[in-house]
């Protein structure tokens, strides 16, 4: 999922900034993506079973990452438990899915996307 809608206040950000504009993409795309997180982690089902990491305990957000020119970040678990998402994600044939993800992305996305607006707004005036 990915938010769009921001590309022109985005180039005119590094056109003014230059250099310097990747520290306030770096901020504006760490805090849309931690607001994301925050969001995921308080809707995820927690089991009462007191055996090993939950889900909610190992939900954080990647750094930020370049594909084909455009950067972005991750919202995701470690290795520990991201094997197991799935399953309450979808579901298994004999438990009904609890999703998480795409709740909270579209709850969120709208006040990540203002986050986002905002620091660069910040970031250009001083």
């Amino acid at each position: 999922m990915e938010m769009t809608g921001i590309d022109a206040m985005l180039a005119d950000v590094r056109r003014r900034l230059g250099n310097a504009s990747a520290k306030v993409e770096r901020v504006a795309l760490t805090s849309a993506g931690e607001l994301i997180a925050e969001e995921e982690r308080s809707i995820v089902a927690v089991s009462d079973k007191p055996s090993g990491t939950h889900i909610q305990d190992d939900i954080y957000v990647t750094r930020v990452m370049r594909k084909e020119g455009v950067k972005y970040v991750l919202v995701r678990q470690t290795k520990k438990t991201s094997w197991r998402t799935h399953l309450l994600e979808f579901g298994t044939s004999k438990m009904s899915a609890q999703p998480y993800k795409e709740p909270a992305f579209h709850a969120r996305k709208g006040a990540a996307l203002n986050i986002m607006v905002e620091t660069f707004r910040e970031g250009l005036r001083g």
